[in-house]
């Protein structure tokens, strides 16, 4: 059997036409939403018992995806499928605009997150549940003065109502199901599902290290499926190999290019955007298949204080004696609110061998879109290669030989050398 190296894959994934490379727009985030955002779909369902039920798993997916949308709030649904219950959620956050663009695209690309980390945090509360404290206090007084002539008094009413609540859980085994762009109202949302397939697909099963699918095939056929529909900036997606039956899971990362007027700023700030995107795919990568610890915490604390008051103390020497009656009641009412809410997703630990990245630009040239890929086969193929590797450099161990490393002189003004090797180094049919 002939092993492939994945990095064959990538090689030929960077000699894809342009328009493959560049084939992912973020202007086309839903391509099966309505100009508003809203799902289209054949019929309207109604849930029963909190519950979507339809003829076809993608007619319950998008009832309850549009169904979210129309609430025009962050949550979730329940629906039927063909494993069992799964749970949609969405998240979503807003944006600002600023005379920088690249401060409007680190806006933008903020709020993804955060509309990613707010889905997220409702999947562990719907599944783990959530803790909450609330205290309410409330305190009254009057203070009433009488004297020969005249009768004063203060009333005043305070109130102190606080919550706060917190969710912490561990969550693996979701999938983006869409994300979205309001350029009018500037706000981004992005869609999570999980189901019992999508929970058992990310689950990494290498098995017996059998290559039956060739590398390439493997990144063609993802290619062509992102094409079809949608590289989103967070998140992963699932795709099946439709010969094989294997499973593939993606992992997606972005990062804002920043623009400089500086040719060789803006080639290093290019590079930190691949950098940063690909962590980030790495990251998503390992998080829907191992798992990621969600963290939230927020509240709010509201102060109320209600008075009528019809005299005042002179602030000198506070007391019955030393009293100012005002001549008309002076009524005050002050309400204060204030709310928190705190996002923390954690995930860490060594991704598999084989996992392969490449990255792309938006035709705008604004986003550095990465995808990690996973696969069994993938896997493999790297496993084989390590072992050939460990094999070789073991019968051919370096020379134990030394001396001692001279550290000065030998510098020369002229350039003595020819120019160093250049061009491709391997075929990509050799590799």
């Amino acid at each position: 059997m002939k092993y492939h190296s994945p990095l064959s894959a990538l090689f030929a994934l960077a000699v894809l036409p342009l328009s493959v490379q560049a084939n992912f727009d973020l202007n086309d985030l839903v391509p099966a939403t309505s100009e508003q955002g809203q799902a289209l779909v054949s019929n309207e369902l109604e849930p029963v018992d909190g519950v979507i039920f339809a003829d076809s798993e993608p007619q319950a997916v998008a009832t309850a995806h549009q169904m979210l949308l129309q609430e025009q709030a962050d949550g979730i649904q329940m629906i039927s499928v063909g494993s069992g219950i799964g749970i949609l959620s969405i998240g979503s956050a807003d944006y600002k605009a600023f005379d920088n663009r690249n401060a409007t695209l680190l806006s933008k690309r903020k709020a993804y997150i955060q509309a990613f980390e707010i889905a997220k945090k409702q999947f562990v509360e719907n599944m783990q549940g959530m803790n909450n404290a609330c205290t309410t206090a409330i305190s009254e007084s009057v203070d009433v003065i009488d004297t020969a002539t005249e009768s004063v008094a203060n009333v005043t009413s305070d109130m102190v109502d606080a919550c706060l609540e917190s969710v912490q859980g561990s969550l693996a085994g979701y999938v983006t199901f869409d994300v979205f762009d309001d350029m009018d109202a500037q706000r981004v949302s992005v869609s999570l599902i999980s189901t019992p397939k999508t929970r058992q697909q990310t689950k990494r099963q290498l098995g017996c290290l059998t290559v039956s699918t060739d590398p390439n095939e493997i990144f063609k056929h993802i290619i062509d499926d992102l094409q079809s529909g949608v590289m989103p900036p967070v998140g992963a997606k699932v795709i099946t190999h439709p010969e094989t039956n294997e499973t593939y899971v993606l992992g997606f990362g972005s990062s804002i290019i920043r623009h400089n007027r500086n040719k060789t700023v803006q080639r290093k700030l290019e590079g930190a955007a691949i950098n940063q995107s690909q962590a980030k795919a790495r990251s998503a990568l390992l998080a829907t298949m191992q798992g990621e610890e969600i963290y939230w915490q927020g509240g709010f604390s509201e102060t109320l204080q209600e008075a009528n008051e019809q005299f005042e103390y002179v602030p000198e020497a506070p007391g019955p004696d030393n009293v100012v009656v005002l001549e008309q009641d002076r009524s005050t009412f002050v309400n204060q609110l204030k709310m928190t809410d705190s996002y923390k997703s954690i995930s860490a630990g060594q991704l598999p061998a084989g996992v392969s990245t490449k990255s792309f630009q938006s035709h705008d040239g604004d986003w550095m879109l990465t995808v990690a890929v996973y696969s069994p086969s993938l896997e493999a193929v790297a496993v084989k290669a390590r072992q050939e590797n460990d094999q070789r450099t073991a019968t051919h161990s370096p020379s134990s030989s030394k001396h001692k490393l001279s550290v000065h002189g030998g510098e020369s003004e002229q350039n003595n050398s020819s120019q160093g090797p250049s061009g491709q180094v391997s075929s990509a049919n050799d590799l």
